[in-house]
C-alpha cells in the first residue's frame, strides 16, 4: 500500500515545487548592457508583432540581457548583421503578466557600419511572472 501512495504523493507535490521555482520577477533581471533607445524600440516592435498576429499581450518593458552584440551570419557564412537578446515584460487583458526572451538584429551596411533599425529575429518561450 505504501509503495502505491508514494508515486501519487510525489505527483501531487511536483506542481507546487515547480511553481515555487518559477516565481520570477522581471525587476530581478540584471541588464547585460544599457541602451534605453534599443529597449524602447524593442517594445514597439514586439507590440506591433503582437497586433499583427492578433495576440492579446501588451509589452511594456524590456531589458538587454546580452553583454555585447553578436555577429550574425547568412547561409554562406558571411556576416550580415549583429544580434542582441532582450527580455521583454508584458501584461495580458485578464490581468496576468509574463516575460519572454526576444532576439533582434541590426543589418550590416555596405559602408561597414550597422543600421539603427532593429528587426525581429525570434523569441523564446513566454512564462508567467509576478505582475509589477
Amino acid at each position: 500500500m505504501t509503495k502505491c501512495l508514494l508515486p501519487i504523493v510525489a505527483f501531487l507535490l511536483l506542481p507546487g515545487i515547480s511553481f515555487a521555482q518559477n516565481q520570477a520577477r522581471f525587476s530581478d533581471i540584471k541588464p547585460g548592457m544599457l541602451d534605453g533607445e534599443i529597449e524602447q524600440r524593442a517594445v514597439k516592435i514586439a507590440n506591433q508583432r503582437a497586433i499583427n498576429l492578433r495576440c492579446p499581450e501588451d509589452y511594456v518593458k524590456a531589458v538587454i540581457i546580452s553583454r555585447e552584440w553578436q555577429k550574425h551570419y547568412d547561409k554562406n557564412d558571411n556576416v550580415d548583421g549583429r544580434i542582441i537578446h532582450l527580455e521583454l515584460y508584458c501584461h495580458f487583458p485578464e490581468g496576468r503578466c509574463a516575460m519572454t526572451d526576444m532576439v533582434f538584429k541590426q543589418k550590416l551596411l555596405s559602408e561597414g557600419g550597422f543600421s539603427r533599425k532593429l528587426y525581429f529575429v525570434g523569441m523564446g518561450d513566454m512564462f508567467t511572472v509576478d505582475c509589477e
